[in-house]
């Protein structure tokens, strides 16, 4: 969660021209020009991405007192549906309610309701899961104050807690915090304007046999051997009552606790965050897609500690219970694809956070995703995303 100033804009539309050809290529600095390079690994899916209108979520309302617009978005935005009717949260400070007959036709955005306590608290909902029997289970983002020095917001240490709720995403009920870094890892000479430890910035996914929920997050603290992107687990049966389940993935096996205990990255940070010079992945976005029968993760790549994006990248696994399955990530996107993509956007937009898949066909979410889906950029939208098995050409 980000926060940074905008310009004033305008509504703008798009048209359906352009076609990105750009497949997965190796991680590296930014090029460029797009590539037409097939990915280092030809064994590996690959995709596709073709411009289409654009299409911008109903975001926050502002009401925060600050100069924030309405339509913000700042971090991974939840879908889900309830029936005929699809729903969509995004957060920017406080979590906001959109619901509608699909992903193109959403009501305006409505307030929250997370107590009387949490809702003086600055949180965000990255993920949501609806069980069969219509509770709806909500997996936020918090950023405690005064971290480090009095009064101050930032840098913040964030955590991730769970909330259930009945109505659909209305109100919610808080059950505690599933993730949080031990407070002796934070570094308050930290050269990051937004972070002095914590783990945050995530998302979350069920396996295909609801044993385990998956909390992809991203990893902030002191010590440089637990930077970057990690996973924990939460028994599905642990759901009602989470607070202190979750185990994070270490050495090997699922054996620390969410909460303080040690984890080991899947995938690293390669300079210290804390540095001023940082390179790390964060900020993780999972999905499962049919057409490739496997999961995927988008993740941005910052190239220092300010959380400059380098690109945009992609990783599968079709086994979430094997950590060690990723793949190194490959580049989707560089920074030119990305300022190709961000073009004419009234909000800037111009690191290209939050990178998130959400399926378009019936039924589909930020979750599961087919073929071809709408990719999104803290909750703007201007491409299809098209994926593609190993050996497989565009059309």
């Amino acid at each position: 969660m980000r926060q940074v100033r905008h310009h004033s804009w305008k509504p703008v539309v798009g048209s359906c021209l352009v076609v990105f050809c750009l497949l997965a290529s190796p991680r590296g600095r930014a090029q460029t020009t797009p590539t037409d390079a097939p990915p280092t690994n030809s064994g590996l899916p690959s995709v596709r991405f073709r411009e289409a209108t654009v299409f911008i979520m109903p975001g926050i309302v502002n009401a925060w007192g600050e100069n924030h617009h309405e339509h913000e978005v700042d971090s991974n935005s939840p879908a889900y549906w309830d029936g005929d009717t699809f729903y969509l949260i995004n957060s920017f400070l406080h979590p906001w309610r959109n619901s509608g007959p699909d992903l193109f036709h959403l009501s305006a955005p409505v307030s929250t309701h997370l107590g009387s306590t949490n809702d003086r608290l600055w949180i965000w909902i990255e993920s949501t899961w609806k069980d069969d029997d219509g509770t709806l289970y909500g997996i936020y983002h918090y950023e405690p104050d005064n971290v480090c020095f009095g009064n101050s917001h930032l840098p913040t240490a964030p955590k991730i807690g769970w909330l259930r709720s009945i109505d659909n995403g209305l109100s919610w009920s808080d059950l505690g915090f599933v993730l949080a870094a031990d407070p002796s890892d934070f570094r308050c000479d930290t050269q990051s304007p937004w972070d002095a430890g914590g783990e945050g910035d995530f998302s979350v996914m069920l396996d295909r046999e609801k044993d385990y929920f998956y909390i992809f997050f991203s990893s902030y603290v002191k010590n440089f051997q637990e930077q970057g992107v990690g996973v924990a687990r939460l028994r599905y049966t642990d759901r009602d009552n989470p607070a202190g389940k979750a185990q994070k993935w270490y050495k090997g096996q699922f054996s620390e606790p969410g909460v303080g205990g040690h984890f080991t990255p899947i995938f690293p940070a390669k300079v210290d965050w804390h540095g001023g010079n940082a390179d790390l992945f964060w900020g993780p976005a999972i999905h499962w897609n049919t057409y490739l029968n496997t999961y995927v993760i988008l993740l941005n790549h910052a190239i220092d500690s300010k959380m400059t994006q380098e690109g945009i990248y992609v990783t599968f696994n079709s086994d979430l219970a094997n950590p060690k399955g990723w793949n190194e990530p490959q580049r989707v996107l560089d920074r030119n694809a990305i300022t190709q993509a961000i073009r004419g956007f009234p909000v800037d937009l111009s690191n290209g956070w939050y990178p998130e898949v959400i399926g378009t066909a019936e039924g589909e979410t930020d979750k599961l995703c087919g073929r071809t889906g709408r990719f999104f950029m803290k909750g703007m939208s201007r491409l299809e995303i098209v994926f593609l098995k190993p050996g497989e050409k565009s059309e």
